[in-house]
């Protein structure tokens, strides 16, 4: 209920109290993937991108045919230069839900980054 309710509010562009049901909505079940994945979101749209990571890590951790869970977590990699680790989420998440356009376009921005950007050493 609480992570219903939750999504409400984060339609609503009410995303602190959004964010703290989320929240509760994990202390009564820790193991709530989509919970992880809504709060991962909440996260990310605060500027909060390492903590959000965690949170969708968290939610492909207990469900890893979570597609969108991957796919954010994959756009969240990205926005911290891990492009690689960026590319493997969106592959996997194309093999969970195929059809997933977002995801698509991102791996494609992705893979054309990698190949114009320098490796690292």
């Amino acid at each position: 209920a609480y992570n219903n309710l939750g999504l409400v509010l984060y339609q609503g562009n009410r995303i602190p109290e959004a964010m703290d049901l989320f929240k509760q909505s994990l202390r009564i079940n820790p193991d709530n993937a989509e919970a992880h994945d809504n709060l991962g979101n909440t996260l990310l749209q605060t500027g909060r991108t390492l903590e959000a990571i965690d949170q969708y890590k968290q939610a492909v951790r207990l469900n890893p045919n979570y597609a969108d869970a991957r796919s954010n977590l994959g756009a969240a990699l990205g926005q911290i230069g891990q492009i690689s680790e960026a590319i493997e989420q969106f592959k996997a998440a194309l093999r969970i839900n195929p059809n997933d356009i977002v995801a698509q376009n991102n791996l494609a921005t992705l893979e054309a980054l990698e190949k114009t950007t320098p490796a690292k050493k």
